[in-house]
């Protein structure tokens, strides 16, 4: 027969093992988010890497095609800036 004791020792017992499988599934489900935000973010930066290497590729393609309207607009945004600067 048992002892008040050893039912107390038992219902610990019992209430650790129900806390630690608690905390090993929120573990899970913590390192499993963690995995699928660091997926998306790596997916976000490759999409946006890819999008300015486009940006500049086009951008070289235009100054190829148009040498002086190219200098003419960096001129144009040089003095403009400037004239916001003061």
């Amino acid at each position: 027969m048992a002892t008040t004791t050893d039912q107390v020792k038992d219902a610990i017992d019992e209430g650790a093992d129900a806390a630690s499988t608690g905390i090993i599934e929120a573990a899970d489900r913590a390192a499993e988010a963690t995995r699928r935000a660091k997926q998306a973010a790596k997916e976000a930066v490759d999409s946006g890497r890819d999008t300015l290497e486009g940006a500049l590729i086009c951008a070289k393609d235009m100054v190829r095609a148009n040498p002086v309207m190219a200098v003419a607009t960096v001129a144009a945004i040089a003095y403009l800036w400037g004239r916001l600067k003061r």
